[in-house]
This record gives structure tokens, C-alpha cells and sequence, in this order.
């Protein structure tokens, strides 16, 4: 056996996984994360581990699963906001997106999760901060919104000047008003849907996990091929639809099943604004002219093609700018959405098995992911799911432990949506929810109405693998 070059310990090896410390924590990572300035990184840190810390700071309270470490109270409407009538009366409970929370009462770490939000009785913290957040974040989409016509008035100021180089500028203007004119979001692509008639079972257990966390009702599910799940809506009337990744579905355990679609459903309810129109809809169209103008000149392409890309690399450069601005200002609220959607699958499914569904993220997820990436292109859509389960199955005790330790590793950075893993596991195992309130029933049977677009689905990922290799 052989030891480790840093401490001597005998090393664990499991072929064909690497071997690593379990002394010291050599090789535990194997791709060391890019170096920054070790100031800035410092910075990131603390932010992080103080919204933690904040969070945590429940535990000087006594929560109980009744009530849990946030109690709420029926949310308040923004202006031009209106007050949806038809929501269930657990979801009187729970904040719509973008409205305020009555918490005179609640205790420090629900304060911590809604700076800003105070009433009359309680003057011990300041509304401003996140109240300026917002409404920074606001008119800089409202702002973003407005390219678009102006993009249009340019172009159309531009033609009719009648000059021969007045013509390709207006051109790009114009095309820049097209590319950032407002638009429905699409039903999510490379998908399979599934409705109340083809999936009754599944939409009953929705409707009871929609019920606890509040949620609106949800019609349509789409089934994919990813290792993930997201709720968003789509349409014009911005119908809410929930997105299953197959291959994620199949490495969970039925209570862990339980956690995820808690976990999505409650983003409906939990205040982020990155799902609200305005805002959501406002970084959309900054991402799609951030990729129109990223740098894209690879050697062979010739100088006229080089200065284009640089001219175009360098108007990019306020979007950028005014991208990473909105997500800097969108941190917090961003990321105490995500501990709340935690909290309220800790409620339904139990805090054993949310902390478990957040584990699989860091260690099964990683090799369901793996294994479509290499083989998914060879093995036949028949076979799909079945290699997938067996490799999943076969990874060594060693093997998840050596993730579990590198995820810990993780870097605290504020340029991401979602708290370090392994902070909302310590988060999700100290809430008082032995036991969930939906149990996970009705397995088989909604197993069976998956597998009714399963072998769909295995074609599609098939069908990208293959024609990724040639691009």
C-alpha cells in the first residue's frame, strides 16, 4: 500500500478512482480550483460564511416542527403588486416573490434571512441595505429593458440619415433590438412533457409537496436528461412548469424524490427575484448580449475577423459589467432563497432525507454525470438507465467519502446562486424535522408513468452525445 508523500498515512485506493490522505487530504481534490487574489477570495469568504452564520444563529431559538426556525405571516403586496386570491391557505403563509415579510415576531435568523423586512414594533435593524439592493436591482432592469427600443429608435435614426456608413451601424443596432425584444420563455427544450392525464400520480404527489410549501398549481412536467431539476415558468401567461432530470430521478431514493420536488416547488414561493419577471427576464436578455459580443477568434480566422471580435469584446464590456453588478447585488437575496427552499424541503420530506438529497449532489450526481458524458454515445437507449443505476451503484464507501471531503474544499464565492453544499447540509441537519409531512408513496406507480418517456429521453441524450463528438 502505498503512503501519502505529505504525512506518511497509508493511502486509500479504490482503482480506478485516485488514490488520496484520508490523514491529511492529499489528492482529495484533483482539480485545485483557479487561483485569485488571495484579498478578494478572503472577501468572498466572509460573505458567505456570514450568511451562514447567520442562519444558523436559529439554533438560539427552540423551533419546533410545527412552526419550524421561520415561521411567516401573510406576505405583503409591492406596488402595482396584486394579491392572489387563490392560493391555498398554507400558502398565506409564505411570501410571494418580491414581497415582504411581517417579522416583528420571528426570531434573529429569519431576520437574517430577510434584511430589510421590518414593521413598526421592531426598529433593531436597519431597512436600507436590502431595501436599496432592490431597488438598485430593479431600475437596472428596468434600464436593461429599455435597450431594446432604444437599440430600435437608433437603427431606425441611423437609415434614415441616408449616408453609405451610417448603413452598418444601423444594421447592428437593429439587430441588437431583435435580439433583446421581450419574449416568452420557451418551454424547455430537448424535454418530454407529462400532464394530469398521463401522469395522475405524479401530480397528485406535486399537488400534496405544492400544498405544504405553497406553491401555485403546476399543470405540465418536463421530463429531461439532465442531472438536475429546476421549476420556471414559460409561456406568455408564464405557466408554471416543473423539470424532472431523468437520470437524476433514478439515483435518488424515494424520500430524497420527495426533497427535490420540495426543494423546486418552493422557489415559486420563497421571494427569489431571479424568478421574477423583471428581473429574470432582464438577465436573460443581458446573457444574450454577453454572448453576441463574447470574444470568439480562434487562430486561422484571419486578422479582419480578429479586429471584429475584439471591437465586439469591447462593447461587451459594460455589459458585462452591469451583469456581474446585478448579480452582486442579487447575492443575498439569492442565497437565502436557497437555504429557505432547503428549510421547506427539510419540512416536507425530513431532514434526514433533504441532507441526504443534498450529499447524493456532491457524490452520485457526479458520477451519473461522468458516466453520460463517456458512455452515453456507445450504449444503446434501451440500456441506458441500467448502466447508469449499475454505475452509480458501484461507487466504493472510499470514493464518497474522497468527494464528500472535496466538497468541503469548495471555494465560498459570491459569484454563485447557491450556498456551498456542504454549508446547507449543516444547515438542513440542525432543523427539528425528524420526520417529513409528505411521505413518499405511490412509488411504483409513478415510476411506471416516467418510464412512459424514459426511453425517449435516453434517445435524446443519445442523439446530443453523438453529434457532440463532431462539433
Amino acid at each position: 500500500m502505498s503512503a501519502c508523500p505529505e504525512c506518511h498515512h497509508p493511502l486509500t485506493s479504490e482503482p480506478p478512482y485516485p488514490e488520496w490522505c484520508p490523514s491529511c487530504d492529499w489528492n482529495v481534490a484533483r482539480r485545485p480550483s483557479i487561483p485569485r487574489k488571495a484579498r478578494f477570495a478572503r472577501l468572498q469568504a466572509r460573505l458567505v460564511r456570514g450568511l451562514h452564520e447567520d442562519v444558523l444563529r436559529s439554533h438560539h431559538t427552540t423551533p419546533t416542527p410545527e412552526t419550524g426556525p421561520f415561521p411567516r405571516t401573510a406576505p405583503l403586496t409591492e406596488p402595482g403588486q396584486a394579491v392572489d386570491s387563490g392560493h391555498s391557505p398554507q400558502s398565506a403563509l409564505l411570501p410571494e416573490p418580491g414581497q415582504a415579510l411581517d417579522i416583528g415576531h420571528l426570531p434573529e435568523a429569519e431576520r437574517a434571512l430577510n434584511p430589510g423586512h421590518v414593521t413598526q414594533t421592531d426598529h433593531r435593524r436597519p431597512a436600507a441595505p436590502a431595501g436599496i439592493a432592490r431597488a438598485i436591482v430593479f431600475t437596472l432592469a428596468l434600464l436593461t429593458h429599455l435597450l431594446a427600443p432604444a437599440f430600435l429608435l437608433l437603427g431606425i435614426y441611423l437609415l434614415t440619415r441616408g449616408t453609405l456608413f451610417a448603413i452598418l451601424p444601423a444594421l447592428v443596432a437593429l439587430d441588437l433590438a431583435w435580439l433583446l425584444r421581450p419574449r416568452a420563455a420557451p418551454f424547455p427544450p430537448d424535454t418530454r412533457p407529462l400532464t394530469r392525464e398521463t401522469a395522475p400520480h405524479l401530480f397528485a404527489l406535486l399537488d400534496r409537496i405544492g400544498a405544504e410549501v405553497g406553491a401555485p398549481r403546476t399543470d405540465i412536467v418536463a421530463i429531461s436528461g439532465e442531472v438536475n431539476a429546476s421549476s420556471r415558468t414559460y409561456g406568455r401567461r408564464r405557466r408554471p412548469v416543473i423539470e424532472i432530470g431523468y437520470p437524476m430521478w433514478l439515483i435518488l431514493t424515494p424520500q430524497e424524490r420527495i426533497g427535490l420536488l420540495a426543494h423546486e416547488l418552493a422557489h415559486s414561493s420563497n421571494g427569489d427575484s431571479r424568478h421574477g419577471f423583471v428581473v429574470g427576464s432582464a438577465l436573460h436578455s443581458l446573457a444574450v448580449l454577453h454572448d453576441v459580443t463574447r470574444f470568439d477568434w480562434r487562430e486561422g480566422d484571419g486578422v479582419a475577423r480578429l479586429i471584429a471580435e475584439s471591437l465586439l469584446a469591447l462593447l461587451g464590456l459594460p455589459v458585462r459589467g452591469l451583469m456581474a453588478a446585478m448579480e452582486l447585488l442579487l447575492y443575498r437575496s439569492s442565497q437565502r432563497a436557497e437555504y429557505r427552499a432547503d428549510e421547506l424541503g427539510a419540512r416536507v420530506a425530513g431532514a434526514p432525507a433533504m441532507t441526504s438529497l443534498l450529499d447524493a449532489l456532491n457524490t452520485r450526481a457526479t458520477s451519473a454525470v461522468g458516466f453520460l458524458r463517456t458512455s452515453a454515445h456507445t450504449t444503446k437507449p434501451e440500456n441506458l438507465w441500467t448502466a447508469l443505476r449499475t454505475a452509480v451503484d458501484a461507487l466504493p464507501a472510499s470514493e464518497l467519502e474522497r468527494r464528500r471531503r472535496a466538497a468541503r474544499l469548495e471555494e465560498l464565492r459570491v459569484d454563485s446562486t447557491h450556498p456551498p453544499t456542504y454549508l446547507r447540509m449543516e444547515w438542513v441537519a440542525a432543523l427539528p424535522y425528524e420526520q417529513g409531512r409528505v411521505p413518499a408513496i405511490d412509488g411504483p406507480a409513478i415510476d411506471k408513468e416516467l418510464e412512459s418517456v424514459a426511453l425517449q429521453v435516453a434517445q435524446t441524450i443519445r442523439e446530443n452525445a453523438q453529434s457532440a463528438l463532431y462539433h
